[in-house]
């Protein structure tokens, strides 16, 4: 168990320019470009493949999470807790705080989201919910920090910045 608290993220960021990809920490990460997602997520829509955006997002998101925990020495709770929200500013999705955090539920909210941003400024107000990528990420979180297998949780968005909400909030329960 750590006796310490680690509340500041270590960012190891490099660019391989011969393949021009960009690494955080080892992995091969993508930096999201808000019109790019809001495509993506729009196609995610008409094809009613949603549940399977979130799921890529958390199956991308969580062993990313896993192994900065395990590398870095992180076992409390609320270290592994505010070292995810700092790596969700940190690849440039906006700012995440986990409201409530139990073995089987959690409410995660955002009071700055790239997607939601991003789909106002492209499309404007929306009917529904449209924040899948930030699913996953709550998804791959929870299971992350209470080092249980990915998949472990299911988020719903329950209030949504693109349907006129203040801050989108993300309610989640264990499988």
């Amino acid at each position: 168990m750590s006796t310490f608290r680690q509340d500041t993220l270590v960012l190891d960021q490099r660019f391989d320019t011969l393949a021009k990809q960009h690494h955080l920490n080892g992995r091969n990460v993508v930096f999201h470009c808000h019109h790019y997602t809001t495509l993506y997520t729009q196609l995610a829509i008409d094809s009613n493949a949603t549940a399977l955006l979130s799921q890529v997002a958390e199956d991308a998101f969580f062993p990313m999470l896993e192994s900065y925990f395990t590398e870095h020495g992180v076992t409390a709770i609320a270290d592994r807790v505010d070292l995810g929200c700092q790596y969700f500013a940190a690849i440039g999705l906006g700012a995440m705080t986990v409201s409530y955090l139990s073995e089987n539920a959690a409410e995660i909210v955002l009071t700055s989201s790239h997607v939601d941003a991003g789909w106002l400024k492209k499309w404007g107000p929306f009917d529904k919910p449209v924040n899948y990528l930030t699913r996953g990420y709550a998804s791959a979180l929870c299971s992350a920090v209470l080092g249980l297998p990915a998949r472990s949780f299911k988020a719903v968005e329950i209030e949504s910045v693109v349907m006129g909400a203040a801050q989108s909030r993300f309610r989640l329960v264990r499988k």
